[in-house]
C-alpha cells in the first residue's frame, strides 16, 4: 500500500508546485505535511472537484479515510 500512496501523493505534490490553477490550495506546495493537510481539506470540502481533477489522489485518500465524501448528499 505504501508504494502507490507515496507515488500518487509525491506526484500530486510536485504538480501542485507547478504554475497552474488547482483544486488544492497552493499553500500545500510549501512542504509534504502541508500538502497532506490541504489534500485532506479538499477531500472533505470539495470532494467532487478533487475526484474530477485528481482522481488518483482522491482514490488514495478514499482508501486512507475509508470514506467516499463525493457520494454524500450536498448540504
Amino acid at each position: 500500500m505504501y508504494g502507490p500512496w507515496a507515488q500518487v501523493l509525491g506526484a500530486e505534490y510536485e504538480r501542485l508546485r507547478g504554475p497552474m490553477k488547482h483544486v488544492l490550495d497552493e499553500y500545500g506546495g510549501t512542504n509534504p505535511a502541508e500538502f497532506f493537510a490541504v489534500a485532506t481539506e479538499a477531500f472533505f470540502e470539495k470532494p467532487r472537484q478533487l475526484r474530477k481533477k485528481h482522481p488518483a489522489l482522491y482514490e488514495q485518500l478514499k482508501a486512507w479515510y475509508q470514506q467516499d465524501p463525493a457520494q454524500w448528499k450536498p448540504k
